[in-house]
């Protein structure tokens, strides 16, 4: 079979042409974020502070809901006892929506369950103007005491000295009912403190709330609790966090 010179002539290069190697186009994958998680964190009012969480670099951050009601005076006996069975304060991630974030984990409930009873026996006995909500807003006739406030690395934590690194709750709570939050700068300890400046030794109560995270940094640098259990899972370290506020003993913020 003879064949034609025009086909020899196009064999060759179609040849070339299918046996050429693809050039490779490069694919830019974007790093995923880490999940946000949300922290119960309780703070029996007696002991200084609460560690909650790491932040990283443009990490987004705020406290999305607090109550709590504290006495800055001297707690009835009753009280007193009440306030004993809460030992140490505790932060631990749990499993909730956004919209109404809540521990159901039994030690959570019965820790709201003796947080109630000392509230009512305050409102009921203790003296009004030494009453402090968590919310509670300063001003230059509340003697310098009352609510809690966040601290992102400030030099010295406590007492409260409306430093840069320091944001009030109820300033948290208004961020928050605008769909916003706060944005890390560098890698920081969270710490939540009851403000005092005249550190009350008799201080009653107890401020409790959830923080929000939004992790804007890649995998690998998770958030975590600092006094919560370590490599476990997070329904197990939650159990384990809430349970503690019950049973372990006190960790104070210096």
């Amino acid at each position: 079979m003879v064949r034609s010179p025009w086909l020899l002539t196009l064999s060759v290069p179609l040849a070339l042409l299918v046996s050429a190697p693809r050039p490779r186009v490069a694919i830019r994958q974007t790093p995923t974020r880490p999940t946000p998680q949300t922290y119960h964190w309780v703070l029996p009012v007696q002991h200084t502070g609460v560690d909650v969480a790491t932040l990283h670099p443009s990490d987004c951050y705020v406290v999305e809901r607090a109550r709590g009601l504290a006495y800055f005076g001297v707690p009835p006996p009753a009280v007193v006892e009440l306030q004993r069975q809460l030992s140490a304060p505790v932060a631990h991630i749990i499993e909730t929506t956004r919209e109404h974030p809540e521990c159901l984990l039994e030690s959570c409930l019965q820790v709201d369950t003796i947080t109630q009873e000392i509230e009512r026996a305050l409102t009921e006995s203790g003296e009004p103007r030494l009453l402090r909500q968590v919310d509670h807003q300063p001003t230059p006739f509340d003697s310098t005491f009352g609510g809690a406030y966040t601290d992102v690395g400030s030099e010295e934590r406590v007492p409260f000295r409306n430093a840069r690194e320091q944001r009030m709750i109820y300033l948290h709570l208004g961020t928050a009912s605008r769909s916003n939050c706060y944005e890390a700068k560098a890698p920081r300890l969270l710490s939540i403190h009851v403000r005092d400046y005249e550190f009350h030794a008799n201080r009653t109560g107890v401020y409790r709330g959830f923080l929000y995270i939004e992790h804007h940094h890649p995998p690998g640098a998770d958030t975590v609790a600092l006094n919560s259990p370590g490599d476990v899972p997070s329904e197990q370290r939650a159990r384990s966090g809430a349970r503690a506020l019950l049973e372990r003993p006190a960790q104070l913020v210096n």
